[in-house]
């Protein structure tokens, strides 16, 4: 027997009547005779939905599984066939749309050309015609509603009332129940001007819906109301759909009701129900929203005074209506009573009561799983259903072993059990039952990505389109947002990915049965023919594609698996194609495919494509056939070269995934014609060229649904700017606007106007939407700053980059509340910036090569990081009073001397804000910071870097960690040394030592320093040295190194020509670091024990050292983990296979963990942490600050 769960039809019932519906309203239909055929499909469609809902609901729906499984079957069959003939609609408009339909009887040869989709659909009928009779034939078992059923006062929705004061398989709620009768024919409870309501709340299976019944039912209320009405709300998807409310009340009081707008529906209402007294029921509302039931309200108030409403829902809140701020009756219903679930149980499971439980000697096993049960009638309801045909002595197994592990494992107060869950599913809407059970695919542990979760759940139509102005992925959101909410989903901790707990996946497998399948070896075992979703857990797919071909109905191929696990499909990919039209989902990623067969075209239902991380190198003109496509996952295929010309055929894709490096290495402009996609929501870069070549800028036009970044290119070939309609583009949050280099514009192209004239208005009409928050300008040529811009009106604006922007002289930007940084650079004819900038939160400005700007504002409260650089005429900067732990950046600004109305302002007493300092060839600044720390005197990382100065000083007795001193003469260094010698450990006040000490030392292009000097003890921890063509010895004579140097933990000589030797006297003792780069001349690494005294040296590399002959005598000390040896051929030579064995320095290495040395394999050994912070030293040397030279 199908299992009565998975084999549940409601959740693909709303979907395809929604699809129906469409496909319904399109002409091609009525003129090529179709229409006929689909609106009866879906009179049966709703005849035997009809049927099947009831079935559903009875709690002895498990007698029937069969019947709905092969119902189930027929829909989703019918689901097949309908987006076929979609999908041939499209197609057919699309092509009268470009003239390519055959010119005699189009519509006529439309039908012929579909026979075969006609013939599915009488097929689908024929099947529901069998189906429904089986269906009534239960009516008796099920206590269905059939058609003579339908009674005068229209109580469809509502189950059938029993002829019992409770119903037979209702137990308890009794008090509760008279209670609510009472208030309901009350008249105290009723107010002028209000409507008198009742809420009944609870979680989840508590028995809302069944109380709500069991009153609507009773016979004590026969004949008391004129009128009854039981509407099941169900609207968690979101806002309540109140003109349906409205609707359904209308036809319950009145015989000849019309529909009209929505504008009328109320006075309908409040004319229908006038002076009748009603009785409503709200069934499972959701919304909290008080204005919702205040317009309900409204319609009801010309109704009877008897008039009463009763709502259920989950939470105390419904419609509002909290007790705490609404004086109405409230009925919170709790968990049912021990005793009342063991009666509730006997019933379902063996048709008896308490005593026929004891009788058959299983009263203590069942005790023991009604108390698992939690109080909830529904779950003691599913549990005794499942048990009814179980022998009962497997009853025990069931509560020692299944049940007990899903209490110990899973229970708690947030997740209850997991058949609670599993009547949580129950009650979730059909839409979101079908987005649960889709998640099964997936294996236990996955990391769902809830963007890409949605359009999986979108390209198999879960997420239909909707009334409100969301896109289809919000949609998709607010349902994933839902399911979290209910704990189906749980966020992981400080990710943005997302988890299912195991039990859930277990009740997702459950739910969706035969149609999930996944595949972990590469001959599974027999898969279900009707299976419609398989994932690949294999690396080799050819052994399992026999199996998975036999799968006609498959709608999903999903792989899953790690980034570095390769699927082999081999040859089978062709004949796939061809058998499995009917896939939605194919997932190609992390493959072998490097081409897809032309056999592609036969997939005209795919929605989803993924082709990452393949060697894919072309794109087949076949895939621009698949107009349902709408994601299309590029990323990571560095052998793409370009995208298919007719890939503007793709009308309904939305997502289109590949990195940013592919446009701008391998792509030189998007296919022509790109606006037809005007549900694209990612498109990088757009290159505007000829517009009759499908390249004009007013292709943008209608691509509205845009978001991210859009960086548009080659704005000198720009025609009638404005069409690109940028202002309707709201989700685009970085706009990047770029015009040719001078040597490529085509002045000739521009109609008689200068390239400034041009630019100007160009710039003018690309006004972008308000919320735009960075904005990139580039080769600009025009005068003038937009009015967009000079008026302020990007209040969102943040970031704004202007380069290379050679014709404009001032910069207006109007008053920019939200403006935090602001880059300029190239910009050969800027004179000045605003003397007082509007940019109340500006931190950041960096300007580079202004060679005519003479001011800058005059003060910028919050700025926190000043870059000026090739400013040639800039003479002040703003005052940097308010900075404080900020960054200042001087380079090459020959005139530069001071503040704005002080030139002669000395820099020493700005230490005191600044944690990171760098003035280089700035030769009218006189001086240096002399404090240098922060108020707060707490440790930082303090940096300064000096370059091309004759003189230095700065505070010793305040902390400096780094130092980089670049382009000065020796006496610099030496009072640098001297400075840095009065560093001292320091006592505080608890007695713990303070590191008041200098950490880094980076020196640099000093081309008279001989060797280092050693007169001084200094308690540096690194030293870097670099490109000092003089150096010959590594460090004087003065003192040992030993002693002068003897904290020092990191060494690195780069680019140091003269340098022979390393010292006699040996390397500071603490040495763990030691890196040697282009030493030409160096021959010896010192005396034999040089490195095998250093006990905590652990990485060691040495690059392009030609005549360095052999390691030291004594080899390495054990300590060492890593060593390089690049480029340095005479060591290599050493330890290098030969005709004998190995070099004869061999030895002296051969036990190193991790070796890296030209033609030795390096050791299988993991690479350790000080490894990668040695090729860090080596590749980005600290001296180079590149954060400070960097520009945005």
């Amino acid at each position: 027997m199908a299992d009565a769960i998975s084999a549940l039809a409601s959740p693909i019932f709303k979907l395809v009547l929604e699809k129906l519906a469409l496909l319904i309203q399109d002409e091609i239909l009525t003129l090529a005779g179709f229409e006929k055929d689909v609106k009866m499909l879906q009179d049966k469609f709703m005849d035997i939905q009809k049927v099947s809902e009831g079935a559903e609901e009875s709690p002895r729906r498990s007698e029937v599984a069969d019947l709905l499984e092969e119902l189930k079957d027929a829909i989703y069959d019918a689901e097949n066939i309908l987006d076929m003939l979609s999908t041939e609609v499209l197609i057919w408009n699309e092509m009268r749309q470009v003239n390519t339909c055959p010119p005699v009887a189009p519509d006529w040869i439309f039908r012929l050309k579909n026979r075969s989709i006609v013939n599915g659909i009488h097929e689908i009928m024929t099947r529901f015609d069998s189906l429904l009779p089986r269906f009534l034939s239960k009516k008796a078992l099920l206590n269905l509603v059939g058609e003579d059923s339908v009674g005068k006062e229209k109580e469809k929705r509502c189950p059938a009332r029993s002829s019992s004061v409770m119903d037979p398989e209702v137990v308890g709620r009794v008090e509760e129940k008279s209670e609510i009768i009472k208030m309901l024919k009350s008249r105290g409870n009723s107010v002028d001007g209000r409507v008198s309501v009742t809420t009944i709340t609870g979680m989840g299976g508590i028995g809302k819906t069944v109380l709500a019944r069991e009153v609507y039912n009773d016979h004590e209320l026969d004949g008391y109301f004129d009128a009854k009405s039981w509407i099941s709300v169900s609207d968690s998807e979101g806002p309540i759909n109140m003109s349906r409310i409205f609707e359904e009340i209308i036809a319950a009081c009145a015989k000849d009701y019309i529909p009209l707008g929505r504008d009328s529906l109320e006075s309908i209402l409040q004319h229908s129900v006038e002076g009748i007294k009603l009785l409503l029921v709200l069934d499972d509302v959701w919304t909290e929203n008080l204005e919702d039931w205040k317009e309900l309200e409204k319609g009801l108030l010309k109704a009877h005074n008897g008039t009463r409403v009763i709502v259920t829902g989950r939470s105390e809140n419904v419609f509002g209506l909290s007790p705490q701020n609404v004086p109405i009756p409230h009925i919170p219903l709790g968990k049912l009573p021990h005793e009342e679930c063991l009666k509730l149980f006997a019933r379902n499971a063996i048709d008896g009561d308490e005593s026929d439980l004891v009788n058959k000697g299983v009263k203590a096993i069942a005790d023991g799983i009604v108390s698992k049960c939690d109080g909830l009638p529904l779950a003691v309801e599913v549990i005794g259903y499942l048990l009814r045909n179980k022998a009962l002595d497997t009853w025990s197994d069931i509560l020692n072993n299944d049940l007990a592990k899903v209490e110990e494992e899973f229970r708690d107060e947030k997740h209850g059990i997991l058949f609670v869950l599993g009547l949580s599913y129950f009650h979730l809407p059909p839409e979101l039952k079908h987005c649960f059970s889709f998640c099964s695919i997936f294996p236990k542990g996955h990391e769902f990505d809830k963007d890409e979760l949605v359009k999986l759940w979108m390209a198999h139509s879960l997420v239909q389109p909707s009334k409100l102005v969301e896109t289809l992925e919000d949609k998709g959101r607010r349902y994933f947002d839902r399911l979290q909410e209910l704990s189906f989903f749980q966020q992981q901790p400080e990710s943005e990915k997302y988890s299912m707990q195991d039990y859930l996946h277990d009740l997702a497998e459950l739910v969706s049965g035969k149609y999930s399948c996944i595949v972990k070896g590469e001959n599974p075992s027999r898969i279900d023919p009707k299976t419609h979703h398989i994932a690949l857990m294999c690396e080799k797919v050819e052994g399992a594609s026999k199996s998975i071909m036999k799968c006609k109905k498959l709608r999903t191929i999903l792989m899953p698996m790690p980034r570095n696990s390769l699927t082999d499909f081999g040859k089978t990919l062709g004949k796939m194609f061809q058998t499995l039209k009917y896939l939605r989902v194919l997932d190609l990623s992390s493959s072998n495919v490097v081409e897809l067969p032309k056999t592609l075209a036969e997939l005209k239902l795919l929605h989803y494509l993924n082709l990452s991380r393949t060697k894919i190198k072309w794109l087949p003109n076949e895939l621009c056939s698949l107009l349902n496509l709408q994601t299309l996952k590029l990323l990571d295929c560095p052998w793409l070269l370009g995208l298919p010309k007719g890939l503007s055929r793709l009308i309904n894709l939305r997502h289109l995934e590949i990195e940013e490096a592919f446009w701008k290495y391998r792509c030189p402009r998007q296919p022509p014609n790109i606006g037809r996609l005007t549900s694209l929501q990612n498109l990088h870069k757009f290159c505007v060229g000829e517009a009759k070549k499908g390249f004009g800028i007013e292709q943008l036009k209608d691509m509205n649904d845009l978001e991210g970044s859009l960086h548009i290119m080659e704005l000198n070939k720009a025609e009638r700017a404005a069409e690109a309609n940028l202002k309707d583009k709201p989700r685009v949050q970085v706009l990047e606007l770029e015009w040719a280099t001078e040597t490529e514009r085509e002045i000739a192209r521009l109609k008689g106007k200068t390239p400034d004239e041009h630019d100007a208005e160009v710039l003018e009409d690309l006004e972008p939407h308000s919320s735009l928050t960075k904005l990139r300008v580039h080769r600009y040529c025009g005068k003038r700053t937009p009015s967009w811009l000079s008026r302020g009106k990007l209040q969102l604006l943040k970031t704004l980059i202007l380069e290379g922007c050679q014709n404009l002289e001032t910069l207006m930007l109007g008053r920019q509340e939200n403006l935090e940084v602001i880059c300029i650079k190239n910009m050969q004819k800027l004179r000045e910036l605003p003397a007082q900038l509007e940019c109340p939160l500006l931190h950041t400005l960096k300007i580079i090569n202004c060679p005519d700007l003479i001011q800058l504002p005059q003060s910028i409260p919050k700025l926190r990081i000043l870059k000026v650089k090739k400013c040639n005429s800039l003479k002040a900067i703003p005052s940097l009073s308010a900075i404080y732990s900020g960054t200042l950046v001087l380079v090459d600004n020959p005139v530069l001397e001071g503040f704005p109305g002080n030139y002669s302002v000395d820099f020493r007493d700005l230490g005191a804000r600044i944690w990171r300092c760098m003035i280089t060839n700035c030769p009218k600044i006189h001086g240096l910071p002399a404090k240098y720390y922060n108020s707060c005197r707490a440790s930082m990382n303090r940096k300064l870097e000096i370059g091309e100065c004759e003189s230095i000083y700065f505070d010793p007795s305040e902390p400096l960690t780094q130092l980089a001193i670049d382009r000065c003469r020796s006496h610099t260094l030496l009072e640098a040394m001297n400075i840095i010698s009065e560093y001292k450990f320091g006592i505080t006040s608890d007695s713990v030592v303070s590191l008041h000490y200098l950490q880094s030392l980076s020196i640099s292009n000093i081309s008279d320093l001989i060797s280092f000097p050693t007169k001084w003890e200094v308690q540096i921890t690194s030293l870097y040295i670099s490109a000092c063509k003089d150096l010959e010895d590594l460090f004087d004579s003065e003192q040992s190194c030993k002693g002068s140097l003897p904290r020092l933990v990191n060494l690195c000589i780069r680019d140091c020509p003269k340098l022979s030797n390393f010292p006699e006297e040996g390397l500071p003792p603490k040495l763990e670091l030691l890196v040697i780069q282009s030493c030409i001349r160096l021959e010896s690494l010192g005396p034999p024990d040089t490195l095998k005294d250093l006990t905590s040296l652990a990485d060691v590399c040495i690059v392009d050292c030609p005549k360095l002959q052999s390691f030291p005598a004594q080899g390495f000390p054990s300590s060492l983990q890593h060593l390089r040896i690049r480029d340095s051929p005479l060591l290599t030579e050493k330890v290098s296979k030969n005709e004998k064995g190995r070099g004869p320095d061999w030895p002296k290495i051969m036990n190193i963990p991790y070796l890296e040395i030209d033609e030795v394999r390096p050791s299988p050994a993991p690479v350790f942490a000080s490894c990668s912070q040695s090729l860090t030293c080596f590749k980005e040397p600290p001296w180079i600050l590149e954060d400070f030279m960097s520009f945005a």
